[in-house]
């Protein structure tokens, strides 16, 4: 290019500066991505070849740091040697010639090049539509080229095959990279175009409009924009309107040129769509056509004009829907919801159909509540369409809404609304035909979280869940009302919804982070009291300790010593004395010793004591007096000196022997102190702690004694609703699944969801919480209940499918790769 404005060149010298770390995080992402699928891949072939990749990927990131952003200047001025010629109107771009004059190798790089843009154009399609038109003008172009464009992905992807290139390694194993390059690459762009976006405007830079070129007997376009955004360029507008009844168009019926064709639409003269299009001009578009669509775009033809055969068809469809609307709205509301469904458990209700055919709530969901005007929508909007890229949207659209509908992880109530969205989404596929392929799309984060925060409950009828709902159904009633000019709307509407579920989140979490701190106090203080245990265990004056005594210092008072020192906040090593008092504690159950002494065993028992119960109430085993009643057995012989009359008389029973209780409860059961000290189970808390914990919650269902009167509790077999008053689904209930609780487990991860019978009522609960050995678990239902339990808890509830875990996984993504997968059965619109 022959000049670059002062603003442009700011831009050179951020991409440059910053290419380095953008590079590297980039290549950690390959690294990554190559790691992943080295390991997933059951080929010892592939599984070497992966390997070898990401090894020498890793060898290579110094060196291409360093290089990438002198490659990338390389480029910038490599770029300018082709500015000139591009400008002229009369160049022509000749691939076939160029190709020729190439050798196998470089073609073969060209061609990997050219896929990598193609994967990275879905992801950075809005920020450089937007960098073209700036970059044009800080140029000096009166109209945008996106050709042009110095910062184009072509030029990085360029630079990369370079430093590739360099790196002298084998095909393949540069294809590989190049093939697990296009997500991060497309990442890291999106960025950098955002901000050199702001960077350029900032240094206010206007945007250069799109040229308006008009063939003849077709519609006026703009040249280089995508989609309808070059229609509203093009008749001036700037953005969408809203068309008749209600629906948003995008003022694309003015660009349409003038053109007469048949039923008074525009079409393009003697011009055939492709073979594989055909299908634009029925009412129902091919699979195999949609699921291009979805996953590459409708290409070259994606900005395409219509046929007059196929707005000839759409009138059709307009009429007899106009003539059959009226017939809907004559037709008396359903009935209610029946009692006997609405007391059915809630795990165990048969789920209702639901499509985009269905007819919803009226009271909820106004006019739209009919089908038939929600396929007046379409249609209308079909027939405002003027791109092939607008219509496949439209059809996306339905299809994705129909497969949520029928997701049976959503609640009724849910799915009805992600029906009755359907106007407005519409609409915004006017504006942006795949938005629903873009994963942080507006649009669809919007259908995507208010989905997955339904989750949280597993009641329709419940008033939390009406509470939740209430929110849902005011902002989709708004967008319906709203004109759809691009995905702001969606965007208001989210970050609103998402504010008030903040809000309610953070009323929630304090007493659950104070739960989930006291619960990871527990386990570390377990692990501690451990590790005290084993200390223990080595002392020398073990030695003929009985069994009783040995398992209280390897338990509790093994847990106060490691409790006393995690609040000690001195660091001391014997905070408060406790470790100090095991040496009177251990002399004082040895009989042979005290025996001789006794006067000073009745000196040091009662501070003894005193200690011990001190150090047992901060753990809150105070209540626990059966340790006590065992010391003083072990202390009996000597305290019956204290009763004495004369020395004599305590001479004359000398060493007595113990009896015979007594000689039992000394004699060491467990020859092995670390054997015994190693032996470690779950993590000890108080009554106090484990009622804190939610431990109340779970513990009946899974105590024996408490079974017979549960059992008037169990969810028993349920019969579907009568088919009259609820639509549900025809199959017969499927039969209820066996779950192995050790598979469920192995699979939780913090965040999943399950069902959880607790106190007679089906609850929603997420895992928020597991210990690191995976023996205890923490999940939360409505409003904060904790819910704890160990893992053998877990296990029975399982068994007995009173834990139940919900599947996890996107719905927007589901419905997608549904509709990739094969046919759905929807009804027609």
């Amino acid at each position: 290019m022959a000049t670059h404005s002062t603003a442009l060149q700011h831009c050179f010298n951020e991409v440059a500066t910053s290419a380095p770390m953008a590079l590297e995080r980039c290549l950690n992402q390959v690294v990554t991505s190559l790691q992943d699928a080295e390991l997933k891949t059951s080929q010892s072939g592939d599984r070497t070849e992966l390997g070898e990749a990401w090894r020498e990927l890793q060898r290579q990131q110094p060196v291409w740091c360093k290089r990438y952003p002198d490659e990338l200047r390389a480029a910038f001025t490599a770029d300018q040697g082709k500015d000139a010629a591009a400008r002229a109107p009369a160049a022509r771009h000749t691939p076939n010639l160029e190709l020729s004059l190439m050798d196998d190798s470089a073609i073969d790089g060209a061609i990997e090049s050219s896929r990598l843009v193609s994967h990275v154009m879905p992801i950075v399609e809005r920020p450089v539509s937007e960098l073209d038109a700036l970059v044009s003008s800080a140029m000096g172009l009166a109209t945008v080229r996106p050709e042009l464009n110095p910062l184009r992905p072509e030029i990085f992807a360029q630079s990369l095959r370079a430093l590739i290139n360099g790196a002298q390694v084998k095909p393949a194993t540069g294809s590989l990279w190049m093939k697990h390059m296009a997500e991060p690459l497309g990442q890291e762009l999106q960025s950098l175009y955002q901000r050199l976006v702001t960077q350029l405007k900032d240094a206010n830079v206007q945007a250069a409009e799109y040229r308006v070129t008009q063939a003849a007997g077709a519609p006026a376009r703009a040249q280089g924009a995508p989609g309808v955004a070059a229609d509203a360029a093009a008749d001036g507008s700037g953005g969408a309107s809203n068309s008749g009844g209600g629906s948003g168009s995008t003022g694309a019926q003015a660009n349409r040129g003038s053109t007469p064709s048949a039923g008074g639409h525009p079409g393009s003269a003697g011009q055939e769509l492709p073979s594989g299009f055909a299908s634009l001009s029925s009412r129902q578009i091919s699979h195999a056509l949609l699921r291009d669509f979805v996953s590459h775009g409708a290409g070259e033809h994606a900005t395409q004009v219509l046929p007059a055969s196929y707005y000839a068809e759409v009138d059709r469809e307009l009429e007899r829907l106009q003539a059959e609307a009226q017939g809907e709205r004559d037709v008396a509301p359903e009935p209610p919801v029946p009692a006997s469904y609405r007391d059915m458990p809630a795990v165990d209700r048969p789920q209702r159909n639901i499509g985009v055919q269905s007819r919803l709530n009226s009271e909820v969901w106004g006019d739209y509540a009919h089908s038939h005007e929600r396929s007046l929508v379409r249609t209308r909007l079909r027939k405002d369409a003027t791109q092939v890229a607008q219509v496949l949207g439209l059809e996306l659209v339905r299809k994705v809404v129909n497969q949520i509908a029928q997701d049976p992880r959503l609640l009724g109530p849910v799915r009805e609304a992600i029906v009755a969205l359907e106007p407005s989404l519409l609409r915004l596929a006017m504006v942006d035909p795949r938005f629903f392929t873009e994963e942080e799309h507006p649009g669809r984060l919007l259908m995507e979280r208010v989905a997955l925060r339904s989750f949280k409950y597993n009641d329709e009828f419940s008033k939390e869940f009406a509470s939740f709902f209430d929110g849902v159904q005011g902002s989709f009633n708004e967008l319906n009302k709203a004109e759809i000019p691009d995905a702001q709307p969606f965007d208001l509407m989210l970050k609103g919804l998402e504010a008030v579920w903040a809000e309610q989140d953070r009323i929630e979490s304090d007493p659950l982070e104070q739960a989930v701190a006291a619960m990871r106090f527990a386990e570390r203080r377990q692990a501690e009291a451990d590790q005290i245990a084993w200390g223990l265990s080595t002392r020398p004056d073990l030695e003929t300790v009985p069994s009783v005594v040995q398992d209280f210092l390897f338990g509790p008072w093994a847990l106060v010593l490691a409790h006393a020192r995690l609040t000690d906040g001195a660091n001391r090593i014997d905070p408060q004395g406790y470790l100090s008092v095991i040496t009177d504690l251990l002399w004082s159950v040895k009989p042979e010793v005290t025996m001789r002494q006794p006067a000073q065993l009745f000196e040091r028992i009662p501070p003894l004591l005193a200690k011990l119960r001190e150090g047992l109430a901060l753990v809150g085993q105070e209540a626990d007096e059966s340790f006590f009643q065992e010391l003083m057995e072990l202390h009996r012989p000597v305290l019956k000196l204290r009763r004495a009359k004369s020395r004599q008389d305590a001479l004359e029973s000398g060493h007595a022997p113990l009896s015979a209780m007594d000689a039992d409860r000394v004699r060491l059961e467990d020859p092995d102190p670390e054997e015994k000290a190693a032996k470690s189970g779950q993590p000890w808390m108080s009554a106090n702690e484990l009622s804190a914990l939610g431990f109340q919650e779970t513990m009946p269902t899974d105590m024996a004694q408490l079974w017979a009167e549960e059992e008037t509790s169990r969810p028993a077999p349920l019969e579907p609703a009568p088919a009259v008053a609820v639509a549900v689904a025809k199959a017969p209930p499927p039969p209820a699944v066996v779950l192995d609780p050790d598979t469920v487990l192995a699979n939780l991860r913090e965040g999943d969801w399950i069902d959880l019978y607790s106190k007679r009522r089906w609850l929603r609960a997420q895992l928020i919480w597991a210990s690191t050995k995976g023996t205890l678990f923490m999940f939360v239902s409505h409003g904060g209940q904790p819910h704890s339990m160990t893992k053998r808890i877990c296990e029975r509830l399982i068994r007995d499918r009173f834990l139940r875990p919900v599947r996890m996984h996107g719905v927007v993504a589901g419905a997608l790769d549904a509709v990739g997968r094969e046919e759905p059965a929807d009804a027609t619109a």
